[in-house]
């Protein structure tokens, strides 16, 4: 067993900086250290543990497996220090000029953003709202290493840190022209009509496209964007149906950018989630920012006979 009082917290938290960015410098300069402190406290650090920590790669600084299995808990631990030194109720949102980071996909940040900034910046004048959005398949570690406060989206993360609330059920549904009749609107089949199908994740489209397929509509896809932008010009110019979130549909409804076709589509509901890493449960600031996203987006469960 290694003696506490051997180990300085400052360089566990140089450990977990070398641990993410793979650099002694870069995580000496994270911490204000210039590279001479950065390595020699990267010596001092394995001398107290008897343990290189970390080999020497092609691009960068490689953890060694006793530093993969250690790094998790200390990052939580160093998380649960600092959040305990916290005052409770030291969040004041009328003075704070707090950063709060969100990770949103593009379509996220186009549904979430604006109802979210009108909301924080009344409550909380000085704040500033900002999207770091991560990959899917970098999101815990954004989350767990503090570059991200929370995410917002069709999330399924298979992360025993992660906290999750459901916010609402997502749907698909068929758009068109703004300037459909409503007759017409109310005539369009989906299994003859041309279909733009979009979505920028490659991994939705693929189960859009799949689910498609079996009702056999893939072969009416006419147009694939990658982005949401253009698609109110392509649905004034072409003679074909989008198939959209239906929170977007609503938006492109309202501002007269399309029509929403009354058809169901066989897509299925998806769970719309806020998730967060378990180390800023009881963090004041956080707290108070999943409550404002709670109040603005959460509707209650669907529940289905």
């Amino acid at each position: 067993m290694i003696p506490l009082h051997r180990i300085d917290l400052n360089l566990l938290s140089l450990l977990i900086e070398i641990h993410d960015c793979g650099s002694v410098s870069q995580a000496g300069r994270k911490l204000g250290l210039s590279q001479p402190a950065s390595s020699n406290a990267l010596a001092r650090l394995r001398q107290s543990l008897g343990e290189p920590l970390f080999v020497r790669g092609k691009n960068r600084m490689l953890p060694t497996a006793f530093t993969s299995h250690i790094a998790p808990q200390i990052r939580l631990h160093l998380a649960g220090i600092s959040n305990a030194l916290t005052k409770a109720g030291e969040f004041d949102p009328r003075t704070s000029t707090r950063t709060f980071r969100l990770s949103l996909s593009g379509l996220g940040e186009q549904i979430f953003m604006p109802s979210l900034a009108q909301r924080i910046h009344a409550r909380a004048p000085g704040a500033i709202l900002s999207n770091v959005a991560a990959r899917l398949s970098d999101l815990a570690q954004s989350l767990a290493a503090q570059e991200a406060d929370a995410a917002i989206g069709i999330l399924d993360l298979k992360d025993r840190n992660i906290r999750q609330t459901h916010l609402f059920d997502e749907v698909y549904r068929a758009v068109g022209n703004p300037g459909l009749p409503r007759d017409r609107i109310e005539t369009i089949d989906l299994a003859r009509a041309r279909i733009i199908l979009v979505a920028p994740s490659a991994t939705y489209a693929q189960n859009i496209e799949d689910a498609l397929d079996r009702h056999g509509w893939s072969e009416n896809i006419c147009l694939r964007l990658r982005h949401f932008g253009a698609l109110p010009e392509v649905l004034q110019k072409l003679d074909a149906v989008a198939i959209v979130p239906g929170q977007l549909a609503t938006r492109l409804e309202r501002s007269g950018q399309a029509s929403i076709l009354p058809a169901e589509l066989p897509l299925g509901r998806h769970q719309v989630k806020l998730v967060w890493h378990q180390h800023t449960d009881l963090e004041p600031g956080c707290i108070w920012l999943r409550r404002q996203i709670c109040e603005l987006f959460q509707k209650p469960a669907r529940t289905d006979p």
